[in-house]
C-alpha cells in the first residue's frame, strides 16, 4: 500500500545532491523526518507527486534527514526546485 508522497525535491546546481520533501498519505501518522538528503548513485530521481510504499523509501540510502521548518532555513543556496 503507498503511504508517502513526494511532495517536492530540489538538486543543488552542480546536480549531484537531491533533497526530497515527502508527506504521509496515512493522516492518522506524522513522520518524524520528511526532509531527506541523498548524493551521487543514491539519488532516487521521483517525481513531485510519486507515491511509495514503507519498504520502498526504506530502500533508499539518505546521507541526511530532518525534519522541515521552512525553504529559506533549510534548503541551501546552491540548490534549485525541479519543475517535474
Amino acid at each position: 500500500m503507498k503511504t508517502l508522497e513526494v511532495v517536492n525535491h530540489w538538486y543543488n546546481d552542480s546536480g549531484d545532491a537531491e533533497i526530497v520533501l515527502l508527506k504521509s498519505l496515512d493522516k492518522t501518522r506524522e513522520l518524524k523526518n520528511d526532509l531527506f538528503w541523498y548524493s551521487g548513485e543514491e539519488r532516487p530521481m521521483w517525481s513531485r507527486g510519486t507515491q511509495l510504499t514503507d519498504s520502498e523509501m526504506l530502500a533508499t540510502h539518505c546521507y541526511k534527514q530532518r525534519t522541515f521548518e521552512s525553504i529559506e532555513q533549510d534548503i541551501p543556496d546552491d540548490c534549485y526546485m525541479s519543475l517535474d
